[in-house]
């Protein structure tokens, strides 16, 4: 695995004392009103936008105002209360993993910290504390490391511990991009769809596979980040299982059967990203003459607004224009329960220092 940019706290926990177990992220608004409140942190990030400046905090606060109305239709167009899902889904898996670690004797107390919406830390810190928590674990809800989605949301809360919970022992798990539940949630879908569709005895010259990552600009990945290379590694490792479980011979003809192919989402602003970008490629994948897409995202634990929207509305109909006639896209982790045990048993090795049960 990649050395991150600085260390994080890996105090070995005691099993014996009530631990607060953080998931944090980035989060989203829990409602319409929060839209521009969001942006505005998110976009005033340089690690987010990093324009230069003096211009980048102008620019970004005007990219956000204008984006608020749109953003705040797109959020009411994947849920009715104009709320993200990931924050339900986030706190689910918290208890989730709570319990799961309970049932190996370890007592630990589920939340979730967000970097540009609430809750933040400085109201989950306390909260914890209050409920008895005598140390911390804190996990990211970004497999793959990047400085400016793990880097940005980990200092952040580290900052909020410092501050609310002072000399507490604190485990960081600051990635965990080839977990074998993760490797495994992710392939599922994919062996799913690839198998269904040799079943059904389709031309695999009529279809294709592509993995989509959230972009990047890439300045950062020139500058040292790790986060192109982990997020290869997870698509590597995912694609060695897809490989082992479909006919061979069949894939071999598939786009992106033989060797993985990734794309990447959700650029923003005029500066250079990662790619290709996903509309770019599926259009090219169009072009070749296949006619059925599946798209897997690695990079996300839980359906959000570039998940429902972007992919599932917003490509699908780019993918259809383009003649593609059949689309799917695989699920993020959510609450699958082979990621959820693999999870639970990373944290108890890594922070509590307890034998793995050997979850894939």
């Amino acid at each position: 695995m990649n050395e991150q940019p600085c260390p994080y706290p890996k105090d070995r926990l005691d099993p014996g004392r009530t631990t607060g177990l953080i998931l944090t992220g980035m989060g989203g608004p829990d409602g319409p009103d929060a839209v521009r409140p969001f942006l505005l942190n998110l976009f005033g990030d340089p690690m987010i936008f990093p324009a230069p400046r003096p211009f980048g905090p102008l620019l970004g606060k005007f990219i956000a105002t204008v984006r608020t109305p749109g953003v705040k239709k797109r959020y009411l167009a994947i849920s009715p209360d104009g709320r993200t899902p990931q924050l339900d889904t986030t706190l689910a898996q918290a208890r989730d993993l709570a319990g799961r670690l309970a049932a190996r004797g370890l007592r630990t107390l589920p939340a979730m910290a967000m970097r540009y919406w609430r809750p933040f830390p400085a109201e989950t810190v306390p909260q914890l504390v209050r409920e008895g928590a005598e140390q911390f674990v804190v996990v990211p809800t970004y497999p793959q490391y990047s400085c400016a989605t793990n880097g940005a949301t980990l200092g952040f809360l580290l900052d909020g511990l410092k501050a609310h919970a002072p000399g507490r022992p604190v485990h960081v798990i600051p990635e965990w991009h080839l977990q074998g539940g993760f490797l495994a949630a992710l392939a599922a879908p994919v062996i799913a769809t690839l198998q269904r569709w040799r079943d059904e005895g389709v031309d695999p010259g009529e279809a294709a596979l592509v993995y989509v990552a959230h972009s990047l600009p890439q300045k950062m990945i020139d500058g040292g980040d790790p986060y192109l290379v982990q997020t290869m590694e997870t698509v590597d490792a995912v694609h060695t299982r897809v490989r082992a479980a479909v006919d061979a011979a069949w894939l071999d003809r598939v786009a992106g059967g033989t060797h993985p192919r990734l794309a990447f989402q959700s650029r923003v602003g005029p500066i250079k990203w990662l790619g290709p970008e996903i509309t770019a490629e599926t259009a090219r994948l169009a072009g070749e003459g296949r006619r059925r897409l599946h798209v897997q995202p690695v990079s996300f634990t839980c359906e959000h607004i570039e998940t429902l929207m972007e992919l599932d509305i917003e490509l699908r109909e780019d993918a259809e224009k383009a003649g593609i006639h059949h689309y799917q896209r695989g699920a993020a982790l959510n609450l699958d329960a082979t990621w959820l045990a693999s999870m639970a048993d990373e944290i108890a090795a890594r922070a509590f220092g307890a034998e793995r049960a050997g979850h894939e």
